[in-house]
């Protein structure tokens, strides 16, 4: 991929000093500070509490503010940077809240209120480690920014930045199709249309993956037009964190979606005379060291570059500031996945004991402590209704201990019953399907509707993961055929598998996914039986094609994850259908029957 690369003028590679995020704090100094710091820490948090109560005594948050000022300084004394950062921004916010003569600001108080749920955890999270990761603290520092319009500080705010620019002073090269220059620019107008709708999409929060594969194919087919120098350096980086992001390698957060509108400014810049944008580029690049995904072409440009990871990449940034703040929803889902196939194993066992009728100790108790166990997972997850229910039954079950279970074949059913009522509620609730709130006021028709849904959603699950496994299958057949120098036989069955996909989509009354699926056929029947051939413009109708599969693919992904997708999801498959000459019948029918 990468032509051999000169040597610098010293011949050397850059040196890149700091590799380490993660700084050692000197626990003699914490712990002669420490007291005093918990206990104004906790002498400004009880002055925002009784702020918050009257809301009317601006002379609190003066004093609140000459607290916060104090922790600041004791923090940045002991070279507690990231906790020093956001003392800070929490004194700089009420110094805004106070300046503010207008209504008080609920957003405002809202992030500052975090902060001082965040700060005295942040500081236990490094005492306990004995180390701090002050980006750790730039998300939190930011949330107090933002409230009250302030620029957003960058990932590297910590770093010092490197005098070295890849762009301007590496001799890395890629090999390149030359192209005539009406081409390229008519090429680089399509590349930044496809940049700017996928990151419109990105600010909306609309499905992030398929919005940086998009963006990642664009940008890929950009640095393999433009000539080899500065701007394909630039583009090469730019590119690679990119598809970081697409990997999940980065979180997107919202200074991160600053950097990627800021990309879409370099991409009007570029072609003119006006200087790259070096600060951008510090930042990409320090993006691309904190990656978790460091595969591939990622891999091999860090090391074109001359530098490496960091000693922490951003997945396990994540994690940590999990484990410092709590539970995430993802944690919840799992926990309702485990709970689900714990029910399952009950019904199993609840099957046999039915079947030989024993009423042994060791025979129902483990079922009783399984239920029990049940029940107490459900009461932490805020599922009282079910809780009782399931606990009721363990009880119930040792009074069955020794008795003649032929007698109890109505209490048995009852309980298989209401175990697939339970898994089934939980799966609804996974799929945001059922409240919790419903769940507390159930009637007999209810809990068979609920069973009855589960059973539909379930159906539909598994045509719908076959779906995605035929839109997997037509990606790597285009790509096949491309890579083979247009062999027609690897597209072969490529009608065939849309046609099928088309026809479940009907079946589920999906007409809009089925009306895509209908145009891709017509296009792909239409394109194998053309009679003349182009290398180039097939090669660039059957990418357009790609982008409109990804597009069902990550509607597909959505329903399935989230079960109400986003129906803008599928205007880029419509888009490049129309691209292609194949517009969308029934484009207008958008009923959501999917969901």
């Amino acid at each position: 991929m990468f032509e051999p690369r000169q040597a610098r003028d010293n011949g050397a590679l850059p040196v890149f000093k700091q590799a380490a995020l993660q700084n050692d704090i000197n626990s003699s100094s914490y712990a002669l500070v420490g007291e005093e710091l918990s206990n104004t820490l906790q002498q400004a948090t009880n002055i925002f509490e009784t702020f918050l109560a009257e809301r009317h005594d601006l002379r609190l948050l003066d004093e609140c503010e000459m607290a916060l000022r104090q922790i600041g300084g004791t923090l940045r004394l002991i070279e507690v940077r990231g906790a020093a950062l956001i003392a800070d921004e929490m004194r700089s916010l009420c110094q805004a809240i106070v300046s503010n003569t207008a209504a008080l600001p609920d957003a405002q108080l809202n992030a500052l209120s975090t902060a001082f749920f965040v700060l005295p955890r942040y500081l236990e999270f490094v005492q306990s480690r004995g180390n701090e990761i002050p980006l750790m603290a730039i998300t939190h520092a930011n949330e107090l920014r933002e409230a009250h319009r302030q620029l957003l500080l960058p990932d590297s705010y910590f770093c010092k930045n490197d005098a070295y620019v890849f762009s301007r002073d590496s001799e890395l090269k890629l090999r390149s199709h030359a192209m005539a220059q009406d081409a390229l620019a008519e090429l680089l107008k399509r590349v930044r249309q496809s940049y700017q709708r996928a990151l419109l999409g990105l600010l909306r929060d609309a499905q992030p993956a398929m919005q940086f594969t998009l963006m990642s194919r664009a940008l890929r087919r950009l640095c393999g037009a433009l000539p080899a120098g500065r701007n394909q350096r630039f583009w090469l980086l730019a590119s690679a964190v990119i598809e970081a992001f697409a990997q999940g390698g980065l979180e997107l957060n919202p200074r991160r979606k600053r950097l990627l509108t800021g990309l879409d400014g370099a991409l009007r810049r570029l072609g003119s005379d006006k200087p790259g944008d070096e600060i951008l580029e510090q930042e990409l690049l320090f993006l691309l060291r904190l990656s978790s995904w460091q595969e591939g072409f990622n891999g091999k440009l860090l090391q074109a570059i001359g530098t490496r990871p960091f000693d922490i990449n951003d997945a396990e940034i994540q994690r940590l500031r999990t484990q410092m703040l709590g539970l995430s929803y993802d944690t919840v889902s799992s926990v309702l996945n485990e709970l689900r196939a714990e029910l399952r194993h009950a019904k199993d066992i609840l099957e046999l004991l039915a079947q030989h009728g024993r009423s042994d100790d060791e025979e129902i108790r483990p079922l009783s402590e399984l239920l029990q166990q049940g029940a107490d997972v459900l009461l932490v997850l805020n599922l009282p209704s079910l809780s009782e229910v399931l606990g009721r039954y363990a009880g119930v079950l040792l009074d069955l201990i020794g008795t003649d279970l032929s007698n109890a074949r109505a209490v048995l059913e009852e309980l298989a019953e209401t175990l697939l009522f339970i898994e089934s509620s939980l799966a609804q609730i996974d799929r945001r399907k059922l409240n919790y709130d419903e769940l507390n006021a159930l009637s007999i028709d209810k809990r068979d509707s609920i069973s009855a849904d589960n059973q539909v959603s379930e159906a539909t699950a598994i045509v719908i993961e076959e779906a995605k496994s035929a839109i997997g299958m037509i990606k790597r057949a285009i790509a096949s055929y491309i890579d083979s120098g247009f062999d027609s036989t690897h597209i072969a069955n490529v009608p065939s598998s849309l046609s099928s996909v088309r026809g479940a989509f009907d079946i589920l009354k999906m007409r809009r996914l089925a009306a895509v699926t209908g145009s891709a056929t017509r296009f792909v029947k239409t394109f194998m039986g053309r009679e003349r051939s182009d290398a180039q413009r097939d090669a660039q109708a059957l990418e357009t094609l790609a982008d409109a599969m990804i597009s069902v693919e990550y509607y597909l992904g959505e329903l399935e994850s989230r079960h109400i997708p986003d129906e803008k999801i599928l205007l880029i498959a419509e888009d490049s259908l129309k691209q292609l000459g194949f517009p969308v019948e029934m484009a207008q029918d958008t009923g959501n029957a999917a969901s």
